[in-house]
Parts: structure tokens; C-alpha cells; sequence
């Protein structure tokens, strides 16, 4: 039987490195996606290179271009990614609590500390909104991302027969938007929580009065 194990080695080995090659090449385009972000945040959208993309990344331009096309698909591709990132931090709201205003503290608790983490994140974001070279492509997925954001907060501060409305939800993240342009604003000189206490409370506050009303 040994002649057999022979014989089946080289079939196992030429099976696996398809696979293999494979995964090298998932873990370069994330690796350049995440130079990418990196630039953009560094940067700014428009004046990112594919000569500084290739440099960072330690790969060659022809691969980039064989991995995604071109500068501009490359470029919208880590900005999407950049948002669908923080939408997997931020859009899955902590559900524990047994009451809507505790369900509310636990997603203020989770955005501070994803913004303290990632500082430039959301900077970025709205950077990429109000520049005029951005594909329409990314506003959209902006757009979309705001929105997942508007719903998760929906379904996550919601009660049997009190459902919370939607432009509640948009305003509680436009005030979220506005702590963090004053906290970025002073150079992030306190932490990111007390600028959100205000507001935390303020909604707090008005679902406990909501709850207690029924």
C-alpha cells in the first residue's frame, strides 16, 4: 500500500494550490484595500495615487490594476469598504437590556469607544460627502449606510406597540455626527463620552418618559 500514498501526494498537493493561490490573492486585495483606507484617511480621496497605493502595499501597479480595474474602481471600493466597516461596528446595536433607554446607553457606550478607537473614521466619511471628486457610487453607499444605521436604531430602542420613529432615529445620529465634529474639533482633549453624555441622557430621558406613558 505505500505505492498507493505515493501516488496520491502529488493529486493532494496540485488540489491545493489553486486554494492557495487563491488565498494570497484574497489577503493582497485586502491588504490594499486597508493601504488604501489608510491614504484616503491620510490624504484625502482625490489625492491618492496608484504610485503610493503600489509603494504601502508592496504591490506591483499592474497588479492593482489586474485586482481591481482601475485607480477610480480601486479608490471607490476602499471608501465603500470604509463605510460597510464602521456600519459592522456601529449597525449592529447591542440588544441586552431589558429596557429601551438601557438598549440606547449600550449603543452610545459602543459608538464611543468604536469613534476613541478609530478617531479618523468618521472624519473620513464626511470628508468624502461634501468632496466634489467622489464617484457617485460612494454617496450612494453612504446614503445606504446612514439609513442601515436609521433602521438597526429602529429595531433595537423599539417596544411592543411603541415603535420608534424614524426621524427620531435620523436625529439621534445627526446629534452623534455633531459630538463628534466638536470633539474632533478640540483635539479630542476629553474623551469622545463626555461630548456624547448630553445627548445620551437627553434620549435616555425621553424613552423612559415614552415607556412610562403607556
Amino acid at each position: 500500500m505505500p505505492p498507493n500514498r505515493q501516488s496520491t501526494e502529488p493529486a493532494t498537493s496540485t488540489a491545493s494550490a489553486p486554494v492557495a493561490k487563491n488565498r494570497r490573492g484574497l489577503e493582497t486585495r485586502e491588504r490594499v484595500l486597508a493601504v488604501t483606507r489608510g491614504l484616503i484617511s491620510a490624504h484625502g480621496y482625490a489625492e491618492v495615487t496608484l504610485d503610493q497605493i503600489s509603494a504601502e502595499a508592496g504591490v506591483a501597479k499592474s497588479s492593482l490594476l489586474w485586482h481591481f480595474g482601475s485607480k477610480e474602481m480601486l479608490l471607490a471600493e476602499a471608501a465603500t469598504s470604509l463605510f460597510r466597516q464602521i456600519g459592522e461596528e456601529l449597525g449592529a446595536e447591542p440588544q441586552h437590556g431589558r429596557t429601551a433607554a438601557r438598549r440606547l446607553e449600550n449603543s452610545f457606550d459602543r459608538v464611543a469607544g468604536y469613534l476613541s478607537a478609530n478617531p479618523e473614521a468618521k472624519g473620513v466619511v464626511l470628508a468624502l460627502l461634501f468632496s466634489g471628486s467622489v464617484p457617485a457610487s460612494v454617496r450612494e453607499e453612504i446614503r445606504r449606510s446612514w439609513d442601515s444605521h436609521v433602521q438597526d436604531l429602529v429595531a433595537a430602542l423599539s417596544a411592543p406597540g411603541r415603535p420608534l420613529p424614524a426621524p427620531m432615529a435620523r436625529l439621534m445620529i445627526a446629534t452623534i455626527h455633531g459630538c463628534y465634529c466638536h470633539w474632533y474639533a478640540s483635539d479630542r482633549s476629553e474623551p469622545i463620552a463626555a461630548f456624547l453624555a448630553p445627548a445620551r441622557e437627553l434620549f435616555g430621558d425621553w424613552l423612559r418618559e415614552r415607556d412610562r406613558e403607556r
